[in-house]
């Protein structure tokens, strides 16, 4: 018996985690190829030549296609009611992405990272925001398997790329397209067909709540965070593989540190989702970034394989309150969830991305320990930040006020 379009829709709403687990999946999948850049930064300068500036100067490109233009594809999340942008996104960035080893100019190279990334900035919008209505008790939770598979993907991308390339070649990068192609598929066949709408009693016009109660103040801060966050992870992981090359690690092993720095990152940030449903969200981003502090340092100070260790526990910590600073700022703005989630995803890692080029620079003239020793001074800024976010209580506190 053929199910009709309102049968299928009733039985999407009854699988919430079912849908969890796809929009991860996509995740997945899509930020396998964002991961392979990094590694093969090495094997691209020795190839095509150019020097630290411009190997900064691809993450930053490659930072302002997947996240600086998510606010526009955030935009047009709010107005969607099918989940085209979940599909589209994957496919785009695994045909442009797959062809990285193919090119033998620096600009060309370049041209296909920016096309490449649209792909990811159009997917994270409208996953996100899916993955933050999926659910309304499990929220934190919801988030961070959400958030975990992108990490993860991220984390094994290095890996992926890496293997094909040792056994193949560089020009064989093109066969890691097949993965992502498969992925699109099941996502095409299994997604709801329509998104879920928000309730229109609950909804808080966006120029009169982003004013009220302190609410773009509170904004703000977190968005601060999440910036914060994303230079220092942009930095370790553009500049992490050259740095442990210099300290005599091999080019395997320097590339797998990124893994190991984002898959530990993925274990954090579940038990940052998890907590953050029973303790709260500024808690957990307080402990994620002061328990982080010590780690980058002693990362620094140490080498030999305890250095890989102390990466490790680094990105254990600084990665668990990212499904958290997503949540607050959609509960901030609960009916902008696509433009919120751009601007916590897109928007701040971006920005962050940007400021490697200069980082770049620095390392270039004063080397690159020096340069990630800054790092800390970042992190010191994003705990005063995330020590003045005021309380979600008075916002909700507010809203109930205003829809009375």
């Amino acid at each position: 018996m053929q199910k009709t379009p309102d049968t299928q829709r009733s039985e999407d709403k009854r699988r919430p985690g079912r849908n969890i687990w796809l929009l991860a999946m996509g995740h997945f999948a899509n930020d396998t190829y964002s991961g392979f850049l990094a590694p093969l930064q090495p094997l691209l300068m020795q190839q095509i030549g150019y020097s630290l500036t411009l190997a900064g100067l691809l993450t930053s490109i490659q930072s302002v296609a997947t996240s600086i233009m998510q606010p526009v594809f955030g935009l047009i999340t709010d107005r969607l009611r099918r989940p085209y942008l979940v599909i589209l996104g994957p496919l785009v960035t695994a045909l442009f992405i797959g062809t990285l080893g193919l090119w033998r100019s620096y600009w060309g190279l370049a041209a296909i990272i920016l096309l490449g990334g649209l792909g990811t900035a159009a997917f994270h919008p409208q996953a996100a925001a899916l993955a933050g209505q999926a659910s309304r008790t499990r929220r934190g939770m919801n988030m961070s398997i959400f958030v975990t598979g992108g990490n993860a993907g991220h984390a094994l991308g290095p890996l992926i790329i890496l293997t094909v390339v040792t056994l193949w070649g560089l020009k064989y990068s093109y066969l890691t397209m097949i993965y992502g192609l498969v992925v699109v598929a099941i996502l095409w066949r299994l997604l709801p067909r329509e998104l879920p709408q928000a309730k229109q009693g609950a909804r808080l016009p966006l120029r009169w709540s982003i004013l009220k109660s302190g609410r773009f103040h509170a904004l703000f801060l977190v968005w601060f965070v999440v910036f914060a966050r994303a230079f220092i992870v942009a930095a370790f992981l553009t500049f992490g593989p050259i740095y442990l090359t210099q300290q005599h690690f091999s080019l395997m092993v320097a590339g797998s540190a990124n893994t190991i720095f984002e898959l530990s990152g993925a274990g954090g940030t579940i038990l940052g989702g998890i907590l953050s449903d029973r303790i709260g969200h500024k808690p957990v981003i307080l402990i994620s970034l002061l328990g982080a502090l010590p780690f980058f340092w002693l990362f620094l100070q140490t080498s030999g394989m305890v250095s890989l260790v102390l990466l490790g526990m680094a990105g254990f910590f600084l990665y668990s309150s990212i499904s958290v600073n997503i949540i607050m700022g959609q509960e901030l703005f609960p009916e902008q969830a696509g433009t919120i989630s751009s601007l916590m995803m897109g928007l701040a890692w971006g920005l962050g991305g940007l400021c490697i080029t200069p980082l770049g620079a620095v390392a270039e003239s004063k080397g690159i320990a020096f340069a990630l020793q800054w790092m800390m001074i970042i992190l010191m800024l994003a705990v005063i930040a995330a020590i003045f976010i005021p309380s979600a209580h008075k916002f909700r506190k507010a809203d109930a006020q205003t829809l009375l």
